[in-house]
């Protein structure tokens, strides 16, 4: 074996997919991190777009021909279906049943036997904002000379 195919074996060991991930709305991270479950308003459908990635965690392309399922742990509080995004892509439909329902599993899986990706959804009411809070803890700063008023 040369050393241009060994480089290429390499490569493709490294470059191949391994595990399905989902891409989640931004709406779903809080200071940049994921929230614990996904919430999911009783008033919406959501498509959540289905990625492959790699051993080191880099998105590959799905393995052609790979076909994809999702299961509910609650199928009668929330729908879920293969689908496609808006470009086209792989994707899961998360259909809620009901009008509230925490904790429910859902698992995605495919033809290829990637490791599995798991999301805990919680179909939630109303999410509108309804009062205004004020983030202290992320409150910037920036210098300025101290003013020359002594106050009241």
């Amino acid at each position: 074996m040369t050393l241009q195919q060994f480089v290429e074996v390499l490569y493709m060991f490294y470059h191949k997919p391994t595990v399905i991930g989902l891409e989640l709305p931004t709406r779903q991270t809080k200071k940049g991190k994921l929230m614990p479950n996904y919430e999911l308003p009783n008033d919406e459908i959501d498509t959540i777009t289905i990625k492959t990635q790699n051993t080191a965690g880099t998105t590959e392309p799905v393995p052609t021909g790979d076909v994809f399922s999702v299961t509910s742990s609650k199928p009668a509080s929330l729908g879920t279906t293969v689908g496609t995004d808006k470009g086209g892509n792989p994707a899961i439909v998360l259909t809620p049943l009901v009008q509230v329902s925490p904790g429910i599993t859902v698992t995605v899986s495919d033809t290829a036997g990637l490791k599995v990706a798991t999301l805990v959804v919680d179909i939630v009411q109303d999410v509108t904002p309804s009062n205004i809070v004020l983030d202290t803890a992320d409150a910037t700063h920036v210098s300025q000379p101290v003013p020359a008023s002594p106050g009241p």
